[in-house]
C-alpha cells in the first residue's frame, strides 16, 4: 500500500515538472515568434524616437542659448558637433530596426507587406515631423513679432513734423511738474509690496483663460505660465520710461490700452504666478552695465532659477539655471550685463540689497 503511494505521488511530481517545462518552452517560442519579433522592434523603434525628440529638444534649447549670447561659437559649435552625431546613430538604428521589420513581413502578401511598410515609415518618422512643425511655429512667430517691430520703426521715421513737435510740448509739460507727479506717485515699502496682486479681479481673469482644469502646480505650472508670458508679450506693448518720472499704470488699464512701462508688466506677471501658487515669484529691479535701471521676474521651482524679462523678444526659459549666481551672470539686457541688483519684492517680502 505504501510502495502504491510513492509510485502515486512520483507520477503527480512527473506530471508536474513536464507542464512547467512545456509551459516554459511555449513562452519561449512565442518570444521567437514573428508577431514577437516584430512587436520588439516595435517597442525599441518608439524608444528610439523618444531618445531622438530628447536629443531635439536639447539642441533646440542650446540654440536659443547662442541667439540670446549666453555660450560662445566654440562652446555651441562642439556641442552641435556632438548632439548631430548622436542623433545620426539614432537614425541609424532607427533604419536597422525598419529592416527588422520589412524581412519580418515580406511573408506576407505584396500589398500587405507595402502597406504596412508604410506605415512603419510613417510611425517612424511622426515624431520628427510634430518637432519641425513646432519648430516652425516658433519661428514664424518670432518673425512676425521681428515685423512687427520693423513696422513700428518705419512708422515712427515718417511720423509728420507736427507730431513730433507735439511730442516735445508734452515732455516740456511732463517735465516741469515731473517733481509733483513724483511726489504724488512715490509709495512706501508696504505700497510697493501691495502691488503684487494675485487675487486681483484682471489677474484672476488672465490666469482664468490659460490655467487647465485641476491645475496642478507640480505638473501644470511651467507650461500654464509659458502661456501667459506669451499672451502679454503678444498684446503689451512694453516701453521704457526715459522721462525720470515715477507713474504706475493699474492692471485693467495695462490691458486695455496694451501699454506697460517694464516694471508694470513684470508686476501683472509676477501677479499671474503667485496666482498660480508660485510663491518664490518677485519683481527685481536691477542695475545694467550702461548705468539704465532695469526690472524682471525671478523665481525658482524645481531646484531651477528663471528670469523672465518681457521687455526682450526672447524665448520663454531663456534664462534659466540651477546655480542662481551663475544665473545672473548670464543674464544680459540686449548685451548689457548687471551691474548692480538693487531691490525685489512681492506681496509678502521687500529686499533693499543696497543695504547688504
Amino acid at each position: 500500500m505504501q510502495a502504491d503511494l510513492i509510485q502515486i505521488i512520483s507520477i503527480v511530481i512527473v506530471i508536474i515538472v513536464f507542464g512547467v517545462g512545456m509551459t516554459l518552452i511555449n513562452l519561449r517560442k512565442k518570444d521567437k515568434t514573428p508577431a514577437g519579433l516584430e512587436q520588439n522592434a516595435w517597442q525599441k523603434i518608439e524608444q528610439l524616437n523618444s531618445k531622438k525628440k530628447e536629443l531635439q529638444d536639447k539642441k533646440k534649447e542650446e540654440s536659443y542659448k547662442y541667439t540670446a549670447k549666453t555660450i560662445n561659437d566654440q562652446e555651441y559649435n562642439n556641442f552641435m558637433k556632438i548632439i548631430n552625431e548622436d542623433i545620426e546613430k539614432i537614425d541609424s538604428e532607427i533604419n536597422s530596426e525598419i529592416a527588422i521589420l520589412t524581412k519580418l513581413q515580406s511573408k506576407n502578401t505584396d500589398v500587405d507587406s507595402d502597406i504596412r511598410f508604410t506605415n512603419i515609415k510613417i510611425k517612424g518618422e511622426l515624431s520628427e515631423y510634430k518637432q519641425e512643425n513646432k519648430n516652425l511655429k516658433e519661428k514664424i512667430n518670432e518673425l512676425e513679432g521681428f515685423i512687427k517691430e520693423v513696422s513700428k520703426n518705419n512708422n515712427s521715421k515718417i511720423t509728420s513734423e507736427t507730431d513730433t513737435a507735439l511730442l516735445k510740448y508734452y515732455e516740456l509739460i511732463l517735465n516741469k511738474y515731473r517733481d509733483e507727479i513724483n511726489e504724488h506717485e512715490k509709495k512706501t515699502i508696504s505700497e510697493i509690496k501691495d502691488m503684487v496682486r494675485p487675487t486681483d479681479l484682471t489677474i484672476k481673469s488672465i490666469v482664468a483663460k490659460y490655467q487647465p482644469i485641476g491645475y496642478d502646480f507640480n505638473k501644470d505650472y511651467i507650461t500654464t505660465i509659458r502661456l501667459i508670458y506669451n499672451y502679454l508679450k503678444s498684446e503689451v506693448e512694453v516701453i521704457r520710461n526715459e522721462l525720470k518720472i515715477l507713474f504706475w499704470i493699474d492692471y485693467s488699464n495695462v490691458i486695455k490700452n496694451k501699454i506697460a512701462d517694464e516694471q508694470d508688466i513684470s508686476i501683472i506677471f509676477c501677479s499671474c504666478m503667485q496666482a498660480l501658487m508660485d510663491e518664490n515669484a518677485r519683481v527685481e529691479i536691477i542695475m545694467l552695465e550702461d548705468e539704465r535701471i532695469h526690472a524682471f521676474i525671478k523665481t525658482k521651482y524645481k531646484n531651477t532659477f528663471y528670469i523672465f524679462d518681457l521687455t526682450q523678444r526672447v524665448p520663454f526659459d531663456t534664462f534659466k539655471n540651477i546655480d542662481e549666481k551663475i544665473l545672473y551672470q548670464e543674464y544680459n539686457f540686449n548685451g548689457q550685463k548687471i551691474t548692480k541688483r538693487i531691490y525685489a519684492y512681492n506681496q509678502y517680502e521687500y529686499t533693499d540689497y543696497r543695504a547688504e
